[in-house]
Parts: C-alpha cells; structure tokens; sequence
C-alpha cells in the first residue's frame, strides 16, 4: 500500500508541474467563481445560489476530468510520457488517479466557494457525501468522453481546441446554472441525454432541490455514458504491449 501511495504521489508531481509553475491559474479560477456567484446572485437571488453550490462541484469535476486531466494525457502520449508509465512499475488505476490528484487544486478553486455559499446560505449538509461522489463520477465521465475523442485525433495540437469548447458547450447550454424546469416538458428528455444535465438532475435530488422530471432518467443516462465512454476509451488507451 505505501508503494501505491508513493507511486500516486510521484505522477501527482509530475502531472501537476503546470500549476506549480503557473499558480496564478488558482487565483483567476477562485476570482471567476465568484464573480459568476456574485452574477447569478443579482439575476437570482438565493435561489441560485443554491443551484450554484450544486452546479460548482458537477462542473468543477467535470471540468477536471473532461478538460484537464484529458489534455495531460492526451499530451503525455503525443510526448511519449506516457510509454515511460506504462514501462514503469505503475498500473493504470493508479497512473488515473494520480493524474486526477496532480490537477486537484484546480477543482478546489470551485469547491471553496462553493462551500462559502452554502454556509452562508445554511443549507443542510447532508447531501455532501452523494454529491462528492457524483462529482467523481462526472470526473471520471468527463475524463473518458474528451478522451474517447481527443485519443482518435489525428492532428494532436487539435488536443485543447477540441477540449475547451466541448467543456463549454457541455456546461453552459444545457440546464446546469439553470434549472431543467426552465426547458419545455417535450425537449427535457432529450436534453437529459447531455450528461452534465443528467448529473444536475441527481444531484438537485439529493439535495432536495425539486426537479423536472423522473430521478430514473437521468440516473439511466448517466449509467449509460458512463459505460459508453468506458468502453470508447478501452479501445484505444492501452496499458502495456500494444
């Protein structure tokens, strides 16, 4: 077990040199998150706020899955980095885990504020253990849709022009700042298929935050891609002789 803790720890290093070299990055997320609080508040009022708490930890780790991680290993196979940890000693859970550890510090940057508000706001703590999960599990979603992507590119310096828009378009379009109730009855079943929607719906179940629809569907959807995009990524990221 220790060696696995060091192993973890040493590709955590390793991965996360760009923040080390360049920390200003977790002043100018912290700042934009809440900015965009201050926004919404204005717009919303406590009501969004709420909303927000929810859509920062979904959208912190969707973002850390499907934009950072993705392009630190989509580029450590183009810098052939990633030959290097499939010779070495280390297995693939812990070469993902701790590539997600190493880029951490960037989802934080969403969780504090997140965290402020939701004090502020007194809400009820209870939900905090099933949405640490499901933002794991849109991590790890996230992660395996950018990558079952970018993995296929021909062109790898396309890595972060295919990245950054698809974070955008998966998290400003679709019903995550905004509730799903806004979307009209017959678009919303299509919408759920958008799995950062999906994930919103679970979560503002959990945290007993009335929802548009049956906690089923969007709980199919999210199973759905998260064995869809597990498979894509089987088929190409290989961990050993290829």
């Amino acid at each position: 077990m220790r060696e696995k803790v060091r192993q973890i720890l040493g590709i955590a290093v390793l991965n996360g040199k760009f923040i080390q070299r360049q920390p200003l990055w977790i002043f100018q997320g912290f700042i934009m998150a809440c900015g965009f609080a201050v926004t919404l508040f204005f717009w919303g009022g406590n009501a969004a706020l709420r909303n927000l708490v929810i859509a920062y930890f979904i959208t912190g780790g969707w973002g850390l899955g499907l934009n950072t991680v993705a392009q630190i290993i989509g580029w450590n196979r183009v810098q052939l980095l990633y030959d290097f940890y499939v010779a070495s000693p280390v297995t693939l859970p812990t070469y993902f885990v701790g590539t997600i550890l190493g880029s951490m510090p960037l989802f934080i940057t969403s969780v504090i504020p997140a965290t402020i508000i939701a004090i502020i706001l007194e809400m009820d703590f209870s939900f905090i253990i099933p949405i640490i999960l499901l933002a794991a599990t849109s991590a790890v979603i996230g992660q395996f849709t950018s990558l079952s992507v970018i993995l296929r590119l021909k062109k790898p310096t396309n890595i972060s022009a295919i990245t950054n828009p698809l974070y955008v378009f998966t998290t400003i379009l679709p019903p995550v700042y905004y509730p799903l109730t806004f979307i009209s009855p017959i678009l919303r079943p299509f919408i759920l298929i958008v799995p950062t929607a999906s994930l919103m719906e679970l979560s503002r179940w959990f945290a007993g935050v009335p929802i548009a629809t049956n906690v089923v569907f969007p709980l199919i959807s999210t199973i759905s891609w998260l064995i869809l995009t597990t498979i894509l990524v089987a088929k190409k990221l290989r961990w050993g002789l290829e």
